[in-house]
């Protein structure tokens, strides 16, 4: 009996170590394996690539009127301060080469010139010679140049700059005369970006501008009189951009 019981222990044993021998030992995951399960990490955000987006801010100046045929008397000039309202959107392309970033960038938006003054007089005169000036909408096209730090971007900006610009001498002797015209000029500045995930953006930016002169004329007393117009000014504005 007792020689029966270590026969079916000794064959129970022999069976087991049989079953693990065909089936082997479960296999352990190696490093490269692991590495193959892995995600793949996402690539680096980077400046690169098209963007549009929207700005809004104000600007403030100063234009110059210069009466140069002497209408009240002696030729004489006169400034008065301009503010208003900016606000349009945007439209660029980046190219990041390490730190480096350039490329070209557009807007186009609504910005009111608007100011006026009387021209000053002699201590016996009542000025009532007006120089006034507004303004709808404006462009830009203009070139970036910066260096990237992480997700900021430091840029310097230049180009031309176009304001469909209304330019007004009022005064009594004749119902008026003006000059409207989209006023080119030049323009340069700079601004702070930051990158908020890889696509979007927020920005400040100042600008400086100054138009090209204009000339204009009037006629009162059957004769003609002529005016000269300078502007120039400074925009802050802030802006949201989305990089495709």
């Amino acid at each position: 009996m007792k020689q029966r019981s270590r026969l079916v222990v000794l064959f129970s044993a022999c069976s087991a170590l049989t079953l693990t021998a065909v089936a082997g030992p479960e296999s352990l995951p190696n490093g490269k394996e692991m590495k193959e399960v892995a995600p793949a990490p996402p690539p680096p955000c980077n400046w690169s690539g098209f963007y549009i987006g929207l700005h809004a801010g104000g600007q403030f100046g100063q234009s110059e009127d210069k009466d140069l045929d002497g209408f009240n008397l002696d030729p004489r000039q006169w400034d008065y301060s301009e503010s208003g309202f900016v606000a349009g959107g945007q439209i660029g392309y980046n190219w990041q080469w390490h730190w480096l970033v350039i490329g070209p960038e557009f807007d186009l938006g609504y910005m009111n010139l608007d100011g006026n003054r009387l021209e000053p007089t002699g201590p016996n005169d009542t000025p009532d010679t007006r120089g006034e000036s507004n303004s709808d909408f404006y462009a830009t096209f203009r070139s970036r140049i910066g260096f990237a730090l992480d997700h900021w971007l430091f840029y310097a900006t230049g180009g031309g700059i176009g304001v469909n610009y209304d330019t007004r001498i009022d005064d009594p002797d004749f119902t008026g005369t003006h000059k409207k015209e989209f006023d080119w000029g030049w323009t340069v500045g700079g601004g702070i970006e930051r990158m908020i995930g890889c696509h979007w953006s927020i920005k400040a930016e100042y600008l400086y501008y100054k138009l090209d002169d204009q000339t204009f004329d009037g006629t009162a007393f059957g004769s003609t009189f002529r005016w000269a117009a300078e502007t120039e000014g400074h925009i802050v504005r802030g802006g949201l951009n989305y990089k495709f």
